[in-house]
């Protein structure tokens, strides 16, 4: 039946008889805190609106709920045994659930027994239920206002759902209209799925269960689906499978990584021999007045080359508190070799380092072997919340070294006061690389997702369907 001369008649408005066109109205929602558009059927004569509550509008919008009606496993006569009985397939409704204005339909396939007995087929969202007549010992749906007693048991009206009719196919021995509303109570009892569905003119209750895409292809003996559906079965295992690996990968990643983050070890002597080059030497920056010094530490051992270590500097407040200031460094990590390669026998003499240090960054290629700036500093104010103050007087960095050897600690100091070098502390460890583990880890979760995804979408058939 579908859009036949009936419906296109109905496309005309009710008042006035003129054309129907798609439209739309914006309006704004206090919930979402936002401006809504929503779609309507609208008459080009005299202006009327239809919304989702009236038949016009699923007339006009038919398209946008049956582009793929042909995506599914039944059709018209289509013939099968369920528990022994016979039936055929003679017509489909398709709904659309009232309360959305997206897609969102369920297709149900009317049959009919040898006998006159009928039966429903119910496919949504890739799911298919098989339903049968069912005749309740007792229900009573008007003495609660608020629930209905079915069986004893109380079904809460405000569980209810509407569906809209939106395609009608085959020969049904009653004559529904498309935009014909049905109030639907889904619910559960003693194992068994139940759908009330109450119209204007009467009451139907149906009782079923789910059946799996290969025990109805079996049933109705559809061959040319049952290659395409065994395919699509065993590749969804197989993506089970490897789901199941990934995740077992990501939880050991994480394990090792949480275990790594307890397994550091503290590089010795960086901070125990000192070299004072400068101390709070002034100069202009920006129009402003600031202090810098410069400080050598070392040499230490880094006992491991091709590691990861994490270096981190601190304001020693015991020594010196920054107090609404800001004081900003340049570290650089220099390899004893290098810097004997660059001094000479007179590593030792501050002026000789002076003046190395004043030209490294004119070095044709680079004394160091790390480099990072960052910044410590201590503010307050206020705002509309009142008075605040925050600082930030620490500061990490990780890297991989290279080589193993003996190194210097280098910092250039700028400070907006005059700060002493001592107040600043600095500590090196060799750590396992928890970070990589991370890295590792999310790259097991990304797998696991996709393909459990997988495990549950692929699909060879043309049409949905649902993880079993």
């Amino acid at each position: 039946m579908g859009t036949g001369k009936e419906e296109l008649a109905a496309l005309k408005c009710s008042s006035c008889g003129g054309g129907l066109v798609k439209s739309s109205q914006t309006y704004y929602d206090k919930e979402e805190e936002e401006n809504v558009t929503v779609p309507l059927a609208k008459c080009v004569q005299c202006g009327k609106d239809y919304d989702r509550q009236t038949a016009e509008y699923y007339l006009v919008f038919a398209e946008k709920f049956n582009f793929d009606k042909d995506s599914t496993l039944f059709s018209l006569g289509l013939k099968g045994t369920i528990n022994n009985i016979e039936y055929e397939i003679i017509g489909r409704l398709r709904y659309q659930e009232e309360e959305e204005y997206d897609k969102c339909t369920w297709d149900e396939w009317v049959a009919v027994s040898a006998d006159g007995v009928f039966h429903y087929f119910v496919e949504e969202d890739g799911e298919i239920w098989s339903y049968d007549e069912y005749i309740p010992e007792s229900i009573d749906m008007e003495s609660d206002k608020n629930a209905i007693l079915f069986e004893n048991k109380k079904i809460s009206k405000s569980s209810s759902y509407i569906g809209r009719i939106v395609l009608i196919e085959g020969e049904l021995p009653w004559q529904p209209e498309i935009g014909e509303p049905c109030t639907c109570y889904d619910f559960k009892k003693d194992g068994f799925h139940y759908t009330i569905e109450q119209s204007e003119d009467e009451v139907s209750i149906t009782r079923g269960e789910k059946f799996t895409h290969g025990q109805l292809l079996s049933a109705f003996s559809i061959d040319a689906y049952k290659k395409k559906y065994e395919n699509t079965i065993k590749k969804r295992a197989v993506y089970g499978r490897k789901s199941s690996i990934y995740a077992a990968a990501a939880c050991i990643s994480i394990m090792v990584s949480i275990f790594s983050c307890f397994s550091t070890k503290e590089i010795k002597g960086v901070m125990g021999r000192k070299q004072v080059l400068t101390v709070n030497v002034p100069f202009e920056e920006n129009g402003s007045k600031a202090y810098q010094s410069q400080v050598l530490w070392g040499p230490f051992e880094i006992p491991e080359g091709n590691r990861l270590y994490d270096v981190s500097f601190s304001v020693d407040e015991n020594i010196q508190r920054l107090n609404l200031e800001w004081q900003s460094f340049r570290f650089m990590l220099i390899s004893e070799k290098r810097l004997l390669d660059q001094t000479g026998d007179r590593i030792n003499d501050p002026v000789e380092l002076n003046n190395t240090f004043d030209e490294i960054d004119a070095l044709e290629e680079p004394l160091e072997a790390y480099i990072i700036t960052a910044d410590f500093w201590d503010e307050e104010g206020r705002d509309s919340d009142g008075y605040w103050h925050e600082s930030d007087t620490s500061y990490s960095s990780d890297f991989v070294l290279d080589e193993a050897g003996k190194y210097y600690a280098y910092m250039e100091l700028y400070s907006e006061n005059p700060r002493s070098p001592e107040a600043v502390s600095i500590a090196i460890l060799m750590v396992k690389g928890y970070r990589y583990y991370m890295i590792i880890f999310a790259v097991f979760v990304i797998l696991f997702l996709i393909n459990k995804s997988k495990s549950k979408s692929y699909n060879e058939l043309p049409f949905e369907m649902a993880d079993r």
